[in-house]
């Protein structure tokens, strides 16, 4: 859900790039604003922290402006009392962990040892306090990053394409981190991704941006759930479904969801039962039969029926847009499949989902 605490709306013009944005800025949760590569959203980012000036409009966060054109106001970035982090680490690498997170508070009159302590125990950084910042790994550099604005003691903290190089094991850490500092601080986060799997499992809305203007924004289920924004289609084919546990079965070691009243079962993933998890569906894992098999490994068989199909983008390939229950899920089979089967709209088929990938989850992040 987006809060009305602030505002984001300004117009600039840089080159051959232009941008207008309106945006609502988030009272607490994470935001994720996402787009192609430039879209405009690193813009975004450098305007409301500063580093760029707009030529018209007007940057409230928190009910305090920090730009108007029309009142002449243009807040230095130091005055804004907003968290950045950046792709790339931006620390001092002739000083220790220690002295690149008091540089954070370093414009504060009193040091607050106390979130200090708390920032260092919620990173797990107590081990390289002392370690100087050109030996730290990329996931470790990261950490720092964050710990640094956090004890900017910021209103405002964003994020700037922040897992770019880090394995998948690093990135879901400092997601987890992510998650908790927005839960215990209520800090505001504006987290910029491209990546559907950050954002599923990160963000309470998002606003999507095409060209300099935002053109969508709302709640992470309300957008990732529509089928008819191709965004977040895009690459590989595949359906992101929002779903609830409803079974945990320890004995036979496996998590049965409902999707949207369609009951699929999973690998064991933690989580309590009532509590809701993202899943992906790739077009590719999923085969058609337009007769139920029996003694068959595979757990998840959908009745469907085929509403359309088109040329796939992968060469040979013809994607399905099935209607399974109540959701809508792409399969890709080969061309010569489809007409073997003889398949055409309105048909009853079975939806065999050889893979489900869970991209987000309230419990495990």
């Amino acid at each position: 859900m987006v809060y009305n605490s602030g505002k984001i709306k300004f117009s600039l013009k840089m080159d051959n790039f232009q941008a207008d944005i309106d945006l609502n800025a988030p009272e607490n949760g994470i935001l994720a604003l996402t787009g192609k590569s430039g879209s405009g959203k690193s813009t975004i980012a450098k305007a409301i922290c500063g580093i760029i000036k707009p030529d018209s409009g007007e940057i409230k966060i928190e009910n305090k402006i920090l730009f108007s054109s029309e009142k002449n106001i243009n807040l230095a970035p130091h005055l804004r009392n907003i968290g950045m982090v950046f792709q790339e680490h931006r620390l001092f690498p002739h000083m220790t962990v220690k002295s690149n997170l008091l540089y954070g508070q370093r414009r504060k009159k009193l040091y607050n040892k106390k979130l200090f302590d708390q920032t260092v125990k919620l990173l797990d950084i107590n081990a390289i306090l002392e370690r100087k910042v050109r030996n730290l790994s990329g996931g470790e550099s990261q950490r720092i990053s964050v710990g640094r604005a956090l004890l900017s003691e910021p209103r405002l903290l964003i994020l700037d394409e922040p897992f770019s190089g880090l394995d998948i094991e690093r990135k879901f850490n400092i997601l987890k981190i992510l998650k908790s500092i927005n839960n215990n601080s209520n800090i505001p986060i504006i987290f910029i991704s491209h990546s559907v799997e950050e954002i599923a499992l990160i963000a309470n809305s998002i606003a999507l941006i095409q060209n300099g203007t935002i053109i969508l924004q709302g709640s992470t289920n309300e957008l990732l759930g529509n089928k008819k924004i191709s965004y977040f289609n895009i690459g590989s084919e595949s359906t992101i479904i929002q779903c609830n546990i409803i079974e945990q079965n320890k004995r036979d070691k496996f998590t049965k969801i409902n999707a949207n009243d369609t009951e699929i079962i999973i690998s064991k993933i933690p989580g309590k039962i009532g509590s809701s998890i993202t899943i992906r569906l790739f077009a590719k894992d999923i085969s058609i039969a337009t007769q139920k098999p029996n003694n068959i490994s595979i757990n998840n068989i959908l009745d469907a029926t085929v509403l359309r199909s088109y040329k796939s983008t992968s060469r040979g390939n013809i994607s399905l847009e099935l209607k399974a229950g109540k959701n809508i899920i792409i399969a890709r089979i080969l061309e010569s499949s489809f007409k073997k089967l003889k398949l055409k709209n309105n048909r009853k088929v079975f939806a065999l989902i050889k893979s489900i990938s869970v991209v987000g989850s309230s419990n495990n992040i």
